[in-house]
């Protein structure tokens, strides 16, 4: 995920390969002996004001002439906890705030890319910050359900005011892949008649998610459409992250293949689907030019969860066009 930090000043190449991180681990106070529980226990957040999506300056949107469809995008993680004007600490994403836009502007960029052949709607929303990925599944889980609201909004706004029937691609990656699969959950029936595919890049798919809501489907090769494509890349198990982890499903996006089969990343690597872990396992790279030992209490060493976009950057482009030309020949039978 992008990072904002006020105090540092860093490249925007940085910020398109780092999209999940938090430099250092925080005790809540050094100057007494707390627990881990005692510590993450939440207390009152503080939000920043609730965006408004009939305002088109909370949206980044590519409009592209002679387009069929859609891709709603959601962000991953861009910000860090940052102080606001009354001293307090921030733990979400201000959408009104210019540096946190800039942050988020790279990871715009390469999504608006990646999915070129389509309209670009992506909502700023009050994204969960770094530091709480770091603090456990509570304090993720109880962060989320205050930032999953604006999604929501913004996709019923989008859909109600923007999407003008038209067939779509729901895609996030990291925080924004988790909230894809939230909205997979609550789809309308008349809106997932017109889903062309959800890629929920670097995040999970559980067993749960696909026993209580068997709409959601996985994808099996390159070009069904109503799916959900899921994957998260490690050199070996031992590199998965908890926080992204475990997956019930998973597709390589080089072959489209959900067997072990493995495919040639480029000169020296390949990529296969481990059924067992439901995992990428990504073979043939030098996994210390990928690592950050600032973030290896999250991604250690072989955890590639950096790179979900750019190390498929065309592969991502190239199934996005091709799912969507099946939708219509699959609709216009």
């Amino acid at each position: 995920m992008h990072i904002y930090n006020k105090k540092v000043t860093i490249k925007k190449t940085w910020y398109i390969a780092v999209c999940f991180a938090a430099i250092v681990l925080w005790n809540c106070s050094p100057s007494k002996d707390t627990s881990t529980e005692e510590c993450f226990i939440p207390v009152k957040d503080i939000l920043p004001e609730k965006p408004d999506y009939s305002q088109t300056d909370n949206w980044y949107r590519i409009l592209r002439e002679g387009t069929r469809a859609d891709v709603f995008y959601i962000l991953p993680t861009c910000v860090w906890d940052w102080v606001n004007e009354a001293g307090d600490t921030v733990h979400y994403a201000d959408p009104q705030n210019e540096e946190q836009r800039e942050a988020m502007l790279p990871s715009l960029e390469l999504a608006a890319d990646i999915f070129n052949s389509h309209n670009f709607y992506s909502p700023y929303y009050r994204q969960t910050t770094l530091e709480s990925w770091m603090k456990g599944d509570s304090i993720i889980e109880a962060r989320f359900a205050n930032a999953m609201p604006d999604i929501t909004d913004a996709f019923n706004h989008y859909l109600a005011h923007d999407n003008n029937g038209r067939p779509f691609i729901l895609a996030g990656f990291s925080q924004g892949a988790k909230a894809v699969v939230e909205l997979l959950k609550t789809l309308p029936d008349e809106a997932r008649q017109r889903l062309i595919a959800a890629y929920v890049i670097g995040y999970r798919v559980t067993a749960e998610d696909l026993t209580q809501h068997p709409e959601i489907q996985a994808a099996r090769d390159s070009a069904d459409t109503g799916v959900t494509i899921c994957y998260n890349s490690v050199a070996s198990p031992e590199a998965i992250s908890p926080a992204l982890s475990p997956s019930q499903i998973c597709i390589n996006p080089v072959n489209w293949h959900t067997d072990g089969t493995p495919a040639q990343l480029n000169d020296t690597a390949t990529v296969r689907v481990d059924s067992l872990h439901h995992v990428l396992l990504v073979e043939g790279l030098n996994e210390t030019q990928y690592f950050l030992p600032s973030l290896g209490g999250l991604f250690k060493l072989g955890n590639y969860h950096l790179q979900e976009l750019l190390f498929y950057q065309p592969h991502l482009s190239h199934n996005a066009a091709l799912r969507t030309r099946s939708y219509f020949g699959n609709t216009e039978k």
